[in-house]
């Protein structure tokens, strides 16, 4: 008779559940994890828009007013050296 086992024949039952219990805790997590990045990812492309829909509303009231600002006036003709 051979005893040299790691695991005793008679925890077989025992340890393979405990490995399955494991096994779909890490996989609850996986998925709560996922789910959670996925959520975050959506606030932070939200986020990003927000700003990119500022910055160009920044541009267009810069170019509308740099667009109704007055022409400089010339500069005055220099003197005729003598």
């Amino acid at each position: 008779m051979d005893t040299n086992h790691i695991i005793e024949p008679e925890r077989h039952g025992f340890w393979i559940a405990a490995t399955f219990t494991l096994a779909l805790l890490a996989l609850v997590l996986g998925f709560a994890s996922v789910h959670r990045t996925n959520i975050v990812m959506a606030g932070t492309q939200g986020e990003i828009v927000g700003l990119n829909n500022k910055i160009e509303k920044l541009r267009a009231d810069l170019a509308v007013a740099r667009a109704a600002a007055p022409a400089p006036a010339p500069a005055p003709a220099a003197a005729p050296s003598k």
